[in-house]
């Protein structure tokens, strides 16, 4: 399989994470609304083997990788100084591509890639459709941070570079994650697919996006944050008398682990999930080498 690298252009604000697995989950929702539920029910059967055709990362500013997390290490009496740096180097969410991939353009590192506001907004009746009193509700939207609007996607596939390039043109068409319908993650795809070769050697490895342990991949050593995906259905489904997935607990991007085999990727897709059968959700995230 090759590594894809793909920009992208956020265009409004975001209600939703930009992370690996909804990502994943609105590819899947371009495929079946351009190809059909064949096509779709083909790729998730492919996606249960070993070797899963299209895996894809969380997306991070442009020229960056998410920061691997560091090892847990004693550090004995700390001055201020090195108390303080320390603290700094905690806030630091991104790292400079350049140093992990071959021919790639960097870029400073980067504390957060949003800056978060919220909006006020009215409670609708949904029986009448009228706007209840003065109820209001808040939510909270997150903006490109300075400006800095363009974002790097990875995508692991065994697929052609057009063929990458289209879906991913697919997946964003309607928007991305909650209020899409009206404006809210509206992303456009900059630039085709291009490769991109991981420039260090190794059994030391990032992931690139949040996953579970599949177990017939020896990982060792995993240091990572968790968190619990809640997640909720969309699309044709949407009408589902049950719209919640079940509660899954995830590995978040930035995961370091040791593999003694070469990998490509780690983690698998999560079935049964959601009373109804059909329904998956990525668990799988692209890897690079790191030293």
């Amino acid at each position: 399989m090759n590594l894809y690298r793909i920009t992208i252009k956020l265009k409004s604000s975001l209600v939703t994470l930009l992370k690996g697995d909804t990502i994943w989950g609105h590819f899947v929702w371009g495929i079946a609304n351009h190809e059909g539920d064949e096509t779709v029910q083909k790729i998730l059967d492919e996606c249960k083997t070993e070797n899963p055709p299209l895996i894809v990362s969380s997306a991070f500013p442009q020229g960056t990788i998410c920061k691997p997390i560091p090892e847990v290490k004693e550090h004995g009496d700390l001055s201020i100084e090195k108390y303080s740096e320390i603290k700094k180097n905690k806030k630091i969410k991104f790292v400079n591509a350049r140093d992990y991939f071959e021919d790639k353009e960097g870029f400073e590192y980067t504390d957060k890639a949003f800056e978060n506001q919220n909006s006020m907004h009215n409670s609708i009746n949904r029986f009448t459709n009228t706007v209840e009193g003065q109820n209001l509700y808040s939510v909270e939207e997150m903006w490109a941070k300075n400006g800095k609007e363009y974002f790097d996607l990875y995508i692991l596939s065994s697929y052609t570079a057009e063929r990458v390039t289209q879906l991913t043109k697919w997946a964003f068409e309607n928007g991305y994650g909650a209020d899409s319908s009206v404006g809210k993650g509206n992303i456009e795809v900059l630039s085709d697919a291009e490769i991109v070769q991981p420039s260090i050697k190794g059994k030391k490895y990032v992931a690139l996006a949040p996953f579970v342990l599949d177990e017939k991949q020896k990982v060792q050593n995993l240091c990572a944050d968790t968190f619990i995906r809640s997640g909720k259905i969309g699309g044709a489904f949407s009408s589902s008398l049950s719209p919640y997935k079940k509660t899954v607990i995830l590995f978040d991007e930035g995961a370091i682990f040791e593999s003694e085999e070469p990998l490509q990727f780690v983690g698998k897709l999560l079935t049964d999930i959601h009373t109804d059968k059909r329904i998956c959700q990525s668990g799988f995230a692209p890897v690079v080498p790191i030293e």
